[in-house]
């Protein structure tokens, strides 16, 4: 009887250990530290919000252009989960080593960051399920020849996420260079791309959705 008591007890030690092991290793921080810069911008552009009407979801890969010092690559990197991976993507190496420094001090694993130039991203082929760039757009010096040098990126049923500032919702819009629906639209299918959806969640900004054109 105390030996089948023991070997009772044995056995559910040994589960506990195997949990608290298979947990360690799929389980990430997320507590990462919001710089002050990026809580009026994140109050403008809720990032939670942002990535649930996107789409985003764990285990996706994704691909951030012009990511900078990490303001949205961390909530991505948390929504995706350990399952997934992001390469975030910037021409600014510095601001990619702060993005990195970041990173390392909450934890994540999954966050890989890629020095690209104006018009190439450096993405690997074939492997994203989102391609996503905020606040990003209208500063693009040619946003034609980068967006058809991302297309090769996306896996089949991949799409593309744009937020930017919409020059019909805010007064400051058009002196920003802010772009426009139909502009967008018309880039975007000089890219290669047809828009698909316009999601009307922000008060200042638009999320455009496209998918790579057959």
């Amino acid at each position: 009887m105390n030996k089948i008591k023991s070997l009772s007890v044995y056995s559910i030690v040994l589960i506990t250990i195997i949990l608290v092991k298979t947990n360690s290793l799929s389980a990430q921080s997320v507590d990462f530290k919001i710089e002050s810069w990026e809580k009026r911008i994140n109050d403008r552009q809720p990032p939670e919000l942002v990535l649930e009407k996107a789409g985003f979801k764990k285990g996706m890969t994704v691909g951030e252009i012009g990511a900078g010092t990490g303001r949205m690559t961390l909530w991505i990197a948390d929504k995706i989960g350990p399952e997934g991976i992001i390469y975030a993507n910037d021409i600014d190496t510095q601001g990619l080593k702060h993005l990195n420094n970041r990173a390392d001090k909450a934890g994540f694993k999954n966050i890989r960051t890629i020095t690209g130039n104006i018009t190439e991203p450096k993405f690997p082929d074939g492997i994203m399920d989102i391609v996503f760039m905020i606040n990003v757009f209208h500063h693009l010096d040619d946003p034609v020849a980068l967006l058809k040098n991302t297309k090769p990126a996306f896996k089949p049923g991949g799409y593309l996420i744009i937020v930017d500032c919409d020059p019909d919702k805010v007064a400051w819009g058009a002196g920003h260079g802010c772009t426009g629906k139909e502009d967008m639209r018309n880039k975007l299918k000089m890219a290669g791309y047809e828009l698909v959806e316009i999601i009307d969640v922000l008060q200042e900004d638009g999320i455009y959705k496209a998918v790579p054109a057959r």
